[in-house]
C-alpha cells in the first residue's frame, strides 16, 4: 500500500513538473515570435532605413520564418519529455551562431549601413543569450529534470528557518570570529566553475563581435589611407571578430557543461586562433608594404586587436585554478 503511494507521488511531482516545463517551452515561443516582430519593427524605423541597404525585406522574412518554424518542431519535441531532443536544441543553437555569418556578410559589403547590420547582430546576439538561458533551464532546472531525466531531486529550503531558529544560539555561544573571517575569505578567493569561466567567455566573445567592429568604424577616420579615399580595418576586424567567435564557441558549451576534455579544447581552440592569425599575416604585410596608409594606422590597429585578445586572456584566466 504505501508503495501504490509512492508511485502516486512520483505521478503527481511528474505530471507537475510537464506542466511548469511545456508553460516554459511556449512561453518562451511566444516571446520569440514577439522578438522577430519587434525586429521588424526597429529595422523599419526611419533611423535605420532598411529600404536602402542590400539587407532586402524578402530575406528577413524567410530567416524569421524559417527559425520560428524550426523552433516550433523543437519544442513539439521537447514536450514529450525526451532527452535527446535537448541535444537538438544545441545544434539549433550552433545554427544560431553561424546566422551571424548573414549581417556579417552584408556588413563586409555595404559599410554604410553599418547602423542596420550593428543593430541585427545586437539583437541576434540578445537573441542568442535568451537561448542559451532556456537550454540552462532545460537541463538544469530541477522540474526540467523530472520531466526529461526522471530525477525528483529534495529540496531542504523548508528546513532551513527552523534548523536557524535551532543552531542559531549554539553558533553565536561558540562560534569564534577569527573563524568567520578565514571563512569569509576562503569563499572570496574560491576559484571558478568551468560553468562561470563559459559565461565569462561567452560574454568577451560575443561582446567583442559587437563592440570592436563598431568602435573601428566610429573611428574610422584614424584608419584612412593616404589620400584619404579608402578605409582600412573596418573588414578586416570584422571578420577577426567572426572568426574568434566560431572558435571559441565550442569550448564555452563544452565548459558550460563541465565537460573533461574543455581544457583540452580550450588547447586546440588556442592553436585554431594562432592559425587564423598566421592566416591573415600575409594580407596585413601586404596593406603595410603597399604605402597606401600611414605607419601609425598599423601601429593602432594592432594595439586595437591586442585589446580584443586580452580581454579574451582575461576571460580565461580562472581556468589555470580550476
Amino acid at each position: 500500500m504505501e508503495k501504490i503511494n509512492y508511485q502516486q507521488d512520483d505521478a503527481t511531482i511528474y505530471k507537475k513538473a510537464k506542466t511548469r516545463v511545456l508553460i516554459r517551452l511556449w512561453v518562451s515561443y511566444l516571446l520569440l515570435l514577439l522578438y522577430f516582430i519587434g525586429v521588424w519593427a526597429l529595422l523599419h524605423m526611419d533611423f535605420f532605413a532598411i529600404q536602402e541597404s542590400q539587407l532586402s525585406n524578402t530575406l528577413l522574412i524567410v530567416l524569421a520564418a524559417g527559425q520560428l518554424i524550426l523552433y516550433f518542431i523543437l519544442f513539439l519535441m521537447l514536450s514529450g519529455g525526451y532527452k535527446v531532443f535537448r541535444i537538438f536544441y544545441w545544434i539549433c543553437y550552433v545554427f544560431e551562431i553561424a546566422l551571424l555569418m548573414v549581417p556579417g556578410y552584408y556588413l563586409i559589403n555595404d559599410l554604410s549601413s553599418i547602423l542596420v547590420y550593428g543593430a541585427l547582430i545586437g539583437c541576434m546576439l540578445v537573441k542568442l543569450i535568451f537561448l542559451s538561458t532556456l537550454g540552462s533551464y532545460l537541463k538544469q532546472n530541477r522540474w526540467a529534470k523530472v520531466f526529461f531525466d526522471y530525477v525528483i531531486e529534495i529540496e531542504d529550503d523548508e528546513y532551513d528557518e527552523q534548523e536557524e531558529e535551532i543552531f542559531e544560539p549554539i553558533r553565536s555561544t561558540y562560534h569564534d570570529p577569527e573563524e568567520e573571517i578565514e571563512e569569509e575569505e576562503y569563499e572570496e578567493k574560491e576559484p571558478y566553475t568551468l560553468p562561470q569561466i563559459s559565461i565569462r567567455l561567452g560574454i568577451a566573445v560575443y561582446a567583442s563581435l559587437m563592440v570592436f567592429p563598431i568602435l573601428v568604424q566610429i573611428f574610422s577616420s584614424f584608419f584612412v589611407s593616404n589620400d584619404l579615399k579608402t578605409v582600412f580595418a573596418t573588414k578586416d576586424i570584422f571578420i577577426l571578430c567572426i572568426v574568434s567567435a566560431v572558435i571559441w564557441t565550442i569550448p564555452i558549451f563544452f565548459m558550460y557543461y563541465n565537460h573533461p576534455a574543455s581544457k583540452k579544447i580550450l588547447l586546440g581552440c588556442l592553436l585554431a586562433e594562432g592559425i587564423s592569425i598566421a592566416a591573415f599575416l600575409p594580407r596585413f604585410i601586404g596593406y603595410i608594404t603597399s604605402g597606401e596608409y600611414p605607419l601609425r594606422v598599423f601601429i593602432l590597429f594592432i594595439l586595437v586587436d591586442l585589446l580584443r585578445y586580452i580581454i579574451l586572456y582575461i576571460a580565461l584566466r580562472p581556468i589555470s585554478k580550476v
